[in-house]
C-alpha cells in the first residue's frame, strides 16, 4: 500500500499575499499616525497663537489705559502737570516696519508742595526673541524684557480729539491717525497685531492673511492671526 503524505506550511505565493496585505494595514496605521500627530501639532499651534496674542494684548492696553496717570491729582503752582504728553509713538521703525508705541505715567510720593516728580516711561517694540521669533519687548527705562513672542508686527492709530467736546477739555476722538500726524490731543488707541505660530509646515501651502490693509501671501506655512483693539486712555476721559 502507498502512503499519502499531506502536504505541510503554505506556499510562496500565499506568502507574497500576506506581505501584501500587511503591507496595506501597516500603511494604514500610519497613515492614520501621521495625520492624528499633524492635527496635534496645528490644535496645539493655534491655540498658542491665540494666547500669545491675548496675552500681548493684555499688557500693552493695561499700561495704554494708565497712560497720562498723575499719582497726585492736585498740583500747587508753579509745578506743572508731570505728564503732558502722556502717549507716543513711532512709525514702521521696529522689526518688520512695525510701530513703537511710548508711554508716560506719573509716580510721584505725592509730598507737598511738590517739588520732584518721577515720570515712568514704558516703550513697547517688536524685536528679535531669544529664539529667533519675533516677539514683543517692553522697556521700562531700566530693562528691556521678552514679553511673548510669535508677535511679528505691531501696528498703532491715535485717536485725535479736536474739538474738545468733553467737559475737561477731553472728548471722543475725531480721527485716527498715525504717530507722525499726532498734533492734537490722543484720547484712545487702536491697536493691531500680527500673530504667527511658532512652527512652520502647518498647513499645505502659504497662507495669505490681510493687515494694514494689505493682503500678503508669506514664504513659509505658518498660520497667521490678527488681533486688534480700540482702548480708551482713562486719564483722557471726559
Amino acid at each position: 500500500m502507498k502512503n499519502n503524505h499531506s502536504q505541510t506550511g503554505i506556499s510562496l505565493i500565499e506568502i507574497m499575499i500576506a506581505l501584501l496585505i500587511g503591507a496595506f494595514l501597516i500603511g494604514g496605521v500610519l497613515q492614520i499616525f501621521i495625520g492624528s500627530k499633524q492635527t496635534y501639532r496645528m490644535q496645539e499651534n493655534l491655540s498658542r497663537l491665540q494666547e500669545n496674542g491675548r496675552f500681548a494684548m493684555d499688557f500693552l492696553a493695561k499700561d495704554i489705559r494708565m497712560a497720562g496717570y498723575r499719582a497726585c491729582l492736585t498740583f500747587t503752582s508753579p509745578s506743572p502737570d508731570p505728564v503732558p504728553w502722556p502717549i507716543n509713538g513711532t512709525n514702521d521703525a521696529g522689526l518688520n516696519a512695525s510701530d513703537t508705541i511710548i508711554i508716560q505715567m506719573s509716580t510721584s510720593n505725592c509730598s507737598f508742595p511738590l517739588t520732584s516728580t518721577t515720570v515712568l516711561t514704558i516703550t513697547y517694540s517688536i524685536k528679535a526673541g531669544a529664539s529667533g521669533q519675533p516677539a514683543l519687548f517692553k522697556n521700562d527705562g531700566i530693562t528691556t524684557r521678552e514679553l511673548v513672542e510669535g508677535i511679528e508686527n505691531m501696528q498703532i492709530l491715535y485717536g485725535v480729539d479736536i474739538d474738545s467736546d468733553g467737559t475737561l477739555g477731553y472728548g471722543t476722538p475725531n480721527y485716527y491717525v498715525p504717530a507722525s500726524s499726532v498734533t492734537n490731543k490722543v484720547v484712545s488707541i487702536r491697536l493691531s497685531l500680527l500673530a504667527a505660530t511658532l512652527d512652520d509646515n502647518l498647513t499645505i501651502q502659504p497662507q495669505p492673511y490681510t493687515f494694514k490693509g494689505t493682503t500678503t501671501t508669506p514664504t513659509d506655512r505658518k498660520i497667521r492671526r490678527v488681533f486688534t483693539s480700540t482702548i480708551a486712555l482713562r486719564n483722557r476721559l471726559p
